[in-house]
């Protein structure tokens, strides 16, 4: 499995573990200088929410019912990391099955169980992530199954609280207590969990 650039956009990733799955990676500061006008938004850790209008990206990208979404958010990570989930979902939408398609044009709806689904072809799988400084996203090209993507930076080992709340017994007593085999498994269960 390779990572290689994305043509036109150098700040994108792509990975194919397996034939029909591709995957997108990128950092959130790269795609903000593509999506967002303000270099403020760099330092959106810690900012309050902010009301975004489409003149506030460089690009049409949302659409107004996206926008309304956004903007109920109450902090500026939550609303940077979306939009740019978006925005990277979108440009994969776009470059396998909607390609004359407008990137505001492409909407997500959402399964009750909250998976995501593309609103005008439901049958296309999709899967999105973001942690940290990244966001990923993930689609099967020929649509024959769902998919489940996660991301999770390796931070320092949980506390027993957040490991007992995570696993299962049966899996704690397998489980490494190092915080690459702690993040490693809680990530596959993520993704498990959006692929079912």
């Amino acid at each position: 499995m390779t990572s290689l650039p994305i043509q036109n956009e150098p700040c994108i990733n792509a990975l194919s573990p397996k034939p029909g799955i591709v995957i997108w990676y990128s950092r959130i500061p790269d795609i903000i200088d593509k999506v967002l006008r303000k270099a403020t938004y760099h330092n959106f850790r810690p900012q309050v929410n902010e009301i975004f209008k489409k003149t506030d990206l460089i690009q049409p990208v949302l659409s107004d019912a996206e926008l309304q979404t956004v903007n109920g958010f109450k902090a500026m990570k939550k609303q940077v990391e979306w939009i740019c989930g978006r925005y990277l979902l979108k440009l994969m939408l776009a470059r396998f099955f909607l390609k004359n398609t407008p990137l505001d044009g492409i909407t997500l709806s959402y399964l009750d169980e909250g998976a995501p689904f593309v609103s005008c072809q439901p049958q296309i799988p999709v899967s999105l992530s973001h942690s940290h400084d990244y966001t990923a996203v993930a689609c099967r090209v020929d649509a024959t199954h769902p998919i489940g993507l996660d991301l999770e930076k390796i931070a320092p080992m949980p506390d027993a609280s957040f490991l007992n709340i995570a696993f299962t017994q049966n899996e704690l007593l397998t489980l490494e207590k190092n915080a690459p085999a702690v993040f490693k498994h809680w990530t596959i269960k993520e993704a498990y969990l959006k692929y079912i």
